[in-house]
């Protein structure tokens, strides 16, 4: 068998080659130019291209992907942990005060009630609406030292309506420091609370005679609780002590007899052969 070309497939061989050669050296034109300009920074370098979204159907809008490996259990569910803020400045709450504008002459800028100083309190500026700094808080507590609900019932005698008034006593709400699912901590201004303590009783003098009142009154009904406790149980002890000197059951059926008559001979006293309890019996006709 023979394997000589032809001169046709000679032709398009050498054809072949030719075209390659010439796409070859094109290329390495193309490659030279181009490192050339990068070099010279007439040309931008070659960015990547961002892959194409696919458009939304449906079913993806609709989904949500979630990171198991954050996810906590709370026994009602499963919930994301909130990242951790290293800073503490990202757990700083800012309050805005509207309630004063800024003004750039000092003599005209409220100042501390106390002291007059202008670095006030924030806090208490946007609650309770009071001047106050905070070296002045530390230094005069008997104004300006906050009260829970309960310290603000028991020191001044104030009822929960009283208390729930906005408009007398306006409150700074924090979250409970003993459990988190609480009601929120209620803090009061004690200024406010004895302010009002004494349009209600008169004065403090009377605030104190009406504590002594209701702490009187407490004592007595214990005393007088505990003497019933005390009687009822020597009633119990002389019963019991009575039962066992006698031999007698705890339960029994009284079995009376008759013992004597009156004068009048209308009544008749009966005694139970048991116990020994002394009855008086009324026959009526």
């Amino acid at each position: 068998m023979s394997h000589t070309l032809t001169d046709e497939q000679r032709a398009l061989i050498e054809s072949n080659r030719q075209q390659a050669l010439e796409k070859r050296k094109l290329v390495e034109a193309q490659q030279v130019q181009t490192t050339l300009t990068n070099s010279a920074g007439t040309a931008e370098p070659d960015k990547p291209k961002k892959p194409k979204k696919l458009p939304a159907t449906k079913m993806s809008s609709n989904y949500y992907e979630y990171n198991l490996a954050t996810m906590r259990d709370t026994k009602g569910g499963f919930l994301e942990e909130e990242p951790k803020h290293d800073s503490p400045t990202k757990k700083r709450r800012v309050i805005n005060v509207d309630d004063i504008a800024y003004n750039p002459d000092p003599e005209e800028c409220p100042l501390c009630a106390e002291c007059g100083s202008l670095d006030l309190d924030m806090i208490y500026l946007k609650i309770f609406k009071v001047y106050v700094c905070k070296s002045c808080i530390e230094a005069v507590p008997d104004k300006y030292s906050l009260l829970t609900k309960t310290e603000a019932k028991d020191d001044y005698l104030l009822t929960d309506s009283e208390l729930r008034d906005r408009a007398l006593f306006p409150v700074w709400e924090k979250p409970n420091p003993h459990k988190s699912t609480w009601n929120n901590m209620l803090l009061y201004l004690r200024m406010h609370l004895e302010k009002f303590a004494i349009e209600k009783w008169g004065s403090l003098e009377n605030l104190d005679k009406e504590f002594e009142r209701r702490v009187d009154e407490k004592r007595a009904r214990k005393e007088k609780k505990y003497n019933q406790l005390r009687r009822r149980t020597r009633v119990e002890e002389w019963e019991k002590k009575r039962r066992e000197k006698l031999k007698l059951q705890a339960e029994h059926e009284h079995e009376f007899e008759n013992v004597a008559d009156t004068s009048d001979g209308e009544a008749t006293e009966q005694k139970c052969i048991v116990c020994g309890i002394v009855v008086e019996v009324e026959e009526l006709f």
